[in-house]
């Protein structure tokens, strides 16, 4: 029998190491795979407490009526621009919201901003409003 050269055995060494740490990857792997599962649902992000929120204040408070058509200015009619007190006039047709839907509207602005603390104390508030506390 012939005696292997150094190379050989540190090829040999090599190998069974690979196979050690390749069987310890997947080992690690398997157990990641199971505990996903059992780890604790995610909290609700603002803008999903938002939306549900949102569908429960609705229901409450119905829909704002869309404001009655109006006919149409000569000013239309002749190509004109409007004006800037024309803009204002026409869009001050919708009450601003009161209650838990403007609390939500600052919510939504909040969550749009990026600022998640304000925007769950929004969401709080308004839930609070909407509960009557």
């Amino acid at each position: 029998m012939t005696a292997q050269p150094a190379f050989a055995r540190t090829v040999v060494a090599r190998t069974a190491f690979a196979r050690t740490a390749g069987a310890c990857v997947v080992a690690a792997g398997l157990l990641a795979a199971v505990a996903v599962p059992l780890a604790p649902a995610h909290a609700e992000t603002c803008l999903e407490q938002i939306v549900a929120l949102q569908k429960r204040v609705d229901a409450v408070q119905g829909k704002p009526a869309a404001p009655r058509p109006e006919p149409q200015s000569v000013g239309a009619q002749l190509d004109q621009q409007p004006t800037p007190g024309s803009i204002a006039a026409a869009s001050g047709s919708l009450p601003p919201p009161v209650g838990p839907a403007a609390a939500l509207n600052a919510a939504q602005n909040f969550q749009a901003a990026g600022n998640e603390a304000a925007c769950l104390k929004a969401v709080n508030e308004a839930r609070d409003m909407l509960e009557g506390r």
